[in-house]
């Protein structure tokens, strides 16, 4: 009977600790698993033209944890700069694991900074007209190993940039860049970026025709060359030189076609030259406002 007895207690000790090694075991798995996930989460900082959109168009809208103003924010996401420059307090504190910068936003102080955080860093290009906006694509689809992805998207927006509607077709524009505050007044030429939005609308920039150089200096000799049906600003453009009412006071412009009839395409600072997947809405807004002058 003490036998019996002896061999019972044996055999629930066994059992006792067979069921703890797997607990600890499993606890282990899990604890482990945790970690792993911890390691291998993705913390998005958006800080280059367009790169918002693109991310959430590959299904990673959810990792983006900040953004600079030129990208919109989501209901996961916070401003992190202000000019173009870094807050890096409020940057440290979103514990980001990726930044994307392109020249606005990176430099080598910048750079340097992101490092000491151990972030790493996507450089994407500056883009200058609509055709440079698929190799956005191209480099964050290949940086997430999403690049089947990405192409899908990329071909998809090509067919929705060959249908976009076309503006007025004689209309002779020319893009002025104007930041009164720092006596900034340049006028586009071929490059200047806006030379791709408004042939992409079916009307003619004439500065591209002229001018050579992407931008070159306001001087009423230039803009009597032009002679321009209408003027493509930025809305902070304009106010800067005191609206209407300023601009027909800059050199050259006052017996202009575009002023005389008062034809302005007034687009938002940070979405005319950004060129991403919110261009179609640039261009649809163009066309808009070039139909008013048919």
């Amino acid at each position: 009977m003490q036998v019996c007895q002896n061999s019972q207690v044996k055999k629930l000790g066994q059992f006792t600790l067979a069921i703890i090694t797997v607990v600890v075991l499993a606890g282990c798995a899990t604890s482990n698993s945790s970690s792993n996930s911890q390691e291998t989460q993705v913390r998005i900082i958006a800080a280059a033209a367009g790169s918002a959109e693109i991310l959430k168009e590959l299904g990673l809208g959810n990792e983006i944890v900040g953004v600079d103003e030129r990208n919109s924010i989501s209901h996961n996401s916070m401003k992190v700069t202000t000019g173009h420059a870094f807050n890096f307090e409020v940057v440290a504190s979103l514990k980001p694991t990726v930044v994307i910068l392109d020249s606005l936003t990176d430099s080598r102080e910048v750079e340097k900074k992101f490092q000491d955080l151990k972030v790493s860093i996507v450089n994407l290009p500056t883009a200058e007209n609509i055709e440079q906006i698929y190799t956005k694509y191209k480099i964050l689809g290949k940086h997430f190993e999403r690049e089947e992805l990405a192409k899908q998207a990329s071909e998809a927006l090509r067919t929705k940039f060959e249908k976009v509607p076309k503006g007025n077709k004689s209309l002779r524009i020319v893009f002025l860049y104007l930041r009164g505050t720092n006596s900034i007044y340049l006028v586009g030429g071929k490059g200047s970026g806006a030379d791709s939005l408004i042939e992409k609308i079916g009307s003619v920039d004439v500065g591209a025709q002229i001018l050579d150089s992407p931008f070159t200096p306001l001087t009423a000799e230039v803009m009597k060359q032009l002679n321009p049906e209408a003027i493509l600003l930025m809305s902070k453009g304009l106010e800067s030189v005191g609206g209407f009412e300023g601009l027909r006071k800059l050199p050259g412009l006052e017996k202009s076609i575009a002023i005389k009839k008062k034809q302005i395409i007034l687009i938002d600072d940070r979405k005319l030259l950004d060129f991403g997947p919110e261009t179609l809405n640039v261009l649809e807004e163009m066309t808009k406002q070039s139909r008013r002058f048919q």
